[in-house]
């Protein structure tokens, strides 16, 4: 005897008695309210944009009274089919009473001819009954007549978290006071700590595969999330707003900019370039000094979640929005879901060097927030950690978004020594760890390098300091610490990054944590120091590492004296100034004495001072050779002194200086 499934049966019947079962889809008057919704009425005067051409980025909050089989879908459809039923049902309703004799407050209609458009690249997130969407003012004006509508929230609208100029730049003492001011990726009891065999996802600006120092297949195929607004430009291949198919999807934006190159690199589309390079780039100079990131052997998965702002005079800049983001969080949770499935190379980190607004508290409780918490619960529940930049609004009371999301590790920044929080960085009691991001001024700044390709056009990016590199260092060494222990859970490095190992006061250890006043309160907060973090890991003890606040000091270690080296564009140590700090003295490393600098500008003077003494170094200490190119070839003459006697330099006073080389003694 054959049974048939009474689910089927019940729900057919209905669907075939759509109307009578209380439907509300396609254009019937049952998809809007008798009285419009006074709830939303008020979030959409909020939020409407004054000029009637403008659209603007909403998510739309949905309930279920719109559902196409009212009453029976509440008992026969998973919570999934009602929740997509219902996304569907709102844009088919908005479709045809935008265009008929119903608008909700003046009886007019919107003839808006782009609306099918935009409904099309609508957002469906599966962590919400939300649609996210593009609408004008007309269109929004609906939304409290529509049947189904329970609120609306506006977009939240993210930059980058960089900071850029005409710095000098050191890769090296940024990736060993990351690990514990001595070495980099260590060999622990045999246990590499280099990112074998893990993957981190960079969510950017796109990333470039080309470039050379992410070759050698280390960029993985990625994906591309990219709305755009009011004449703007979305960056994905063919003109798409998603791409997850095309092998260059998350390619850097530069390629797909409207402009040059040259100026699409300038507004930033080489960020995510600088934010992989800072992870786990592998670049070998001219000179055979090799370059590394904190995981050298990791790849990289790139999502491309920005796109391009048009004004009407016709600036252009990048931009981001929470909605793309959501949708590359979303794909990118499935992506490590089928990896794992498929016993592939997993997915550790995700890296969000991004954000926007501030929050003083987290942000769960707002709406948008809310669905980011559900999307890195279920990011998490596939063993990828959030790495998210804190932002670089100089607040010490408050985060930007994303990093507000209590299930994110939001990171701010240090200067390079780890001597006091970053004067730009944004920090609050809801910061989890604290990397490397440098500072703007002349006290020891860190900024990722300047890598230029001898050939083609490639990503150059520009030196960037900032909560971003302080989150992308963090992400790398979430892929060190995972590739350090077989089998390591995400609970695991979790704990053995965020905790404050340093206040364990373990003997040997080389943790560290800062001490930050946010005007009410010092709070205390770990520094990443991945060193230690492995041992804990791994339950092993730590010898000869740092236990002090001194990167460079130890009970067992010998004191590195470092030295400050300023140039300014001017004579007698006027003009603009980049600095940088680097080892000299017998006890520090060879490679630790003799580096390069990529500087583009005009030398004028040159001082050279002691750190802790802030004292002239003694002649001959240190000899500064300045290079017209990123070659060897092209030296233009150099200074060995301690305060760069402004007669030493006129061989340098040249305005295309490119490289500079400082050899310590």
């Amino acid at each position: 005897m054959t049974f048939l499934n009474f689910r089927c049966i019940v729900t057919a019947l209905c669907l075939a008695a759509l109307t009578s079962c209380g439907g509300g889809g396609g254009g019937n008057t049952t998809s809007l309210n008798d009285t419009p919704n006074p709830t939303v009425a008020t979030q959409v005067a909020d939020i409407a944009p004054s000029s009637s051409e403008d659209t603007v980025s909403v998510f739309v909050a949905l309930d279920n009274s719109n559902t196409t089989v009212s009453g029976v879908s509440a008992l026969f459809l998973s919570e999934d089919e009602q929740r997509a039923q219902n996304q569907q049902n709102f844009l088919t309703a908005l479709k045809a009473n935008a265009g008929s004799a119903l608008h909700a407050a003046t009886g007019g209609t919107c003839t808006t001819a782009d609306l099918a458009t935009r409904i099309n690249q609508a957002h469906t997130p599966s962590s919400g009954n939300v649609v996210r969407i593009d609408l004008n003012a007309c269109e929004l004006d609906l939304l409290p007549k529509l049947k189904g509508v329970a609120a609306v929230y506006e977009d939240i609208p993210m930059s980058t978290q960089s900071i850029t100029g005409s710095t000098l730049s050191k890769t090296t003492d940024a990736v060993k006071l990351s690990f514990d001011g001595i070495t980099a990726q260590p060999a622990l009891n045999a246990h590499t700590v280099d990112g074998s065999g893990q993957i981190i996802a960079i969510m950017d600006s796109g990333v470039e595969d080309r470039h050379p120092a992410l070759g050698s297949s280390k960029v993985l195929n990625g994906a591309c999330f990219s709305t755009a607004s009011n004449g703007g430009r979305g960056f994905c291949p063919n003109g798409k707003t998603t791409d997850t198919s095309s092998t260059t999807a998350a390619r850097s934006c530069a390629d797909t900019w409207s402009g040059t190159r040259a100026e699409a690199i300038q507004a930033g589309c080489g960020h995510g370039t600088g934010m992989a390079a800072a992870a786990s780039m592998r670049y070998t100079t001219s000179d055979n000094v090799v370059i590394n990131g904190i995981a050298p052997n990791a790849q990289i998965l790139p999502v491309q979640v920005f796109n391009q702002t048009i004004t009407s005079s016709g600036n252009k800049s990048l931009s981001a929005s929470a909605g793309d983001l959501l949708a590359g969080v979303e794909w990118l949770t499935n992506e490590a879901k089928r990896r794992r499935t498929e016993g592939l190379a997993p997915i550790v980190a995700m890296n969000m060097s991004l954000g926007g607004g501030s929050y003083t508290s987290a942000c769960d409780n707002n709406y948008v927030g809310s669905l980011f918490k559900t999307a890195f619960t279920n990011l998490r529940n596939q063993g990828v950690l959030p790495i998210v930049a804190t932002g670089n609004g100089s607040t010490k009371n408050a985060i930007a978004f994303p990093a507000c999301v209590s299930n994110a590790v939001s990171v701010s920044a240090a200067k390079l020594g780890y001597s006091a929080l970053a004067s730009y960085a944004s920090f609050s009691n809801q910061t989890k760890l604290i990397a490397l991001g440098g500072d703007v001024d002349g006290s020891g700044r860190y900024a990722l390098p300047v890598l230029c390709p001898t050939t083609g056009s490639y990503d150059c990016w520009q030196e960037v300091a900032g909560t971003s590199p302080a989150a992308a260092l963090t992400s790398g060494g979430v892929a060190a610490l995972f590739s350090a222990k077989t089998g390591a859970t995400l609970s695991d490095v979790e704990s053995a990054l965020t905790t404050d190992i340093a206040a364990l006061n373990l003997s040997g250890s080389s943790a560290m944590h800062l001490s930050v006043n946010d005007g009410s309160q010092t709070l205390t907060k770990p520094a990443l120091r991945l060193t230690a973090s492995a041992h804990r890991l791994l339950n092993l003890t730590e010898s000869g590492g740092s236990a002090s606040n001194n990167p460079n000091t130890s009970s067992s270690d010998p004191v590195i004296a470092q030295a400050q080296i300023c140039i300014f564009s001017k004579a007698d140590f006027l003009g603009g100034q980049a600095c940088a700090t680097q080892a000299y003295g017998p006890n520090a490393s060879a490679d630790g004495k003799d580096l390069f600098y990529r500087y583009s500008g005009k030398v004028g003077s040159i001082r050279i001072t002691d750190v802790q003494t802030n004292t002239p170094l003694a002649i001959n200490k240190a000899t500064v050779t300045i290079y017209t190119a990123l070659t060897t070839s092209s030296q233009s003459g150099s200074v060995t002194t301690s305060t760069a006697d402004t007669t030493h330099l006129t061989p340098f006073n040249n305005p295309t200086i490119h490289m500079v080389r400082i050899q310590t003694q």
